[in-house]
């Protein structure tokens, strides 16, 4: 029996949700406002986040201790898609879920406690600081598990000193604090670190899209032990979790920007002339849109498959193969998607008037975040490894 038949009220207010978020995307986040905000810190706008926290969607993850609506992921993604058709440059994974669901991973600390509440309410944007390298594969281990960091977190009485680096925080400007992730005599340590810390600098560095990315450097950066969030074996499974459903949200960002691009080429080849002809009644050309459509497709079908498994609570491991494979599908389909789309316009798709390029220019920055499709299939291949190891070398 379909989920529909069995329980139709879930479904009912899913629809409900993703007709409210697409239609209030539609009148307060024209492409105009996306065109107004690339290159200029923060990248995105605190008032649009502000609104954003008026309709709830801040919370929306967030349990309810927290002030939030404890909603599945289904309901984040309606949201996240949402605001991807029309390339809203909010940090909406990088904020409400990496970061989010790291804090509530943390529920013992009254510091996670806290900012998992401003979250919700839409006054605090936490970011994740956890990759060291400029190459995305250096920051897993052979086995797909995130590697070891090198920054540490010590402990000095009742203070910490945090020193290292971070690279790829996003959001990278505007962001209140920074959960860290260190090495420490406990095993893995996430610290929170505010923006306005001492000797702590930031490297703010402008990416494809107009929004931006930061490096942190921490020279001795010293703190109270309250903020330091999780340690050891909680700490470990809290940002693997955060991780994987952010790979998820932004499979999701991406297949939608694949599906707006290949429905912008498609009605470009349905309404261009060339030699007296619609140019889509070209074979060759029809070839090609189809080849699209099937990237498109299979993109849906993973991020669908992912999603539910998310909502019912999977295992890690297959949690992790999961997310690394509808990141992997979709990076990849979404730039395929828009390369063609660009060759399939012709000369306008090179041009920055087209809507086209804020699609794609977004699609180059989310397929590289938290690790390219190359990286997930190595991802992925890793984690086959460690499963077959578990199981006597035999394969899962």
């Amino acid at each position: 029996m379909s989920a529909t038949i069995a329980d139709p009220e879930p479904n009912q207010q899913l629809a409900m949700l993703r007709s409210s978020a697409f239609a209030f995307v539609a009148k307060e986040s024209p492409f105009s406002r996306a065109r107004a905000l690339r290159g200029k810190p923060p990248g995105y706008d605190l008032r649009f986040w502000n609104a954003l926290a008026s309709q709830g969607w801040t919370g929306l993850l967030a349990p309810e201790s927290a002030g939030g609506y404890a909603q599945g992921f289904a309901e984040m993604a309606a949201v996240a898609a949402a605001l991807a058709t029309k390339v809203a440059p909010e940090p909406v994974t990088p904020v409400l879920v990496f970061a989010g669901r790291l804090l509530q991973s943390c529920s013992d600390s009254a510091t996670a406690r806290q900012l998992l509440a401003e979250m919700a309410e839409g006054k605090t944007l936490p970011a994740v600081a956890w990759q060291e390298h400029t190459s995305g594969a250096a920051d897993f281990d052979r086995d797909g598990g995130l590697s070891k960091p090198s920054t540490t977190c010590v402990r000095s009485g009742d203070r910490i000193v945090v020193r290292g680096s971070k690279r790829h925080i996003r959001p990278g400007a505007a962001a209140s604090g920074y959960i860290v992730s260190a090495a420490s005599a406990d095993g893995l340590a996430l610290v929170w670190v505010a923006a306005q810390s001492a000797a702590l600098s930031k490297t703010i560095e402008p990416l494809a899209d107009g929004t931006f990315a930061a490096r942190l450097a921490f020279s001795d950066v010293e703190l109270s032990a309250e903020m330091v969030l999780a340690t050891g074996l909680q700490a470990e499974a809290a940002l693997a979790a955060a991780y994987d459903e952010a790979l998820v949200l932004t499979a999701v960002e991406l297949q939608t920007l694949a599906r707006c691009m290949l429905t912008m080429t498609l009605d470009y080849l349905r309404t261009r002339k060339q030699f007296g002809k619609l140019i889509g009644s070209f074979q060759s050309l029809q070839h090609r849109a189809v080849d699209m459509l099937i990237q498109q497709e299979l993109g849906e079908a993973v991020v669908a498959q992912a999603l539910t498994a998310l909502d019912s609570g999977c295992p890690a491991n297959e949690r992790a193969a999961l997310a690394a494979r509808a990141k992997s599908r979709c990076s990849d389909a979404a730039l395929q998607i828009g390369r063609e789309s660009v060759q399939l316009h012709g000369a306008i798709g090179v041009t920055d008037e087209n809507d086209l390029g804020l699609f794609l220019q977004r699609a180059l920055v989310l397929s590289a975040w938290l690790g390219n499709g190359s990286t997930q299939r190595r991802r992925v291949a890793g984690l086959n490894r460690a499963a077959g190891a578990d199981n006597g070398g035999l394969p899962s």
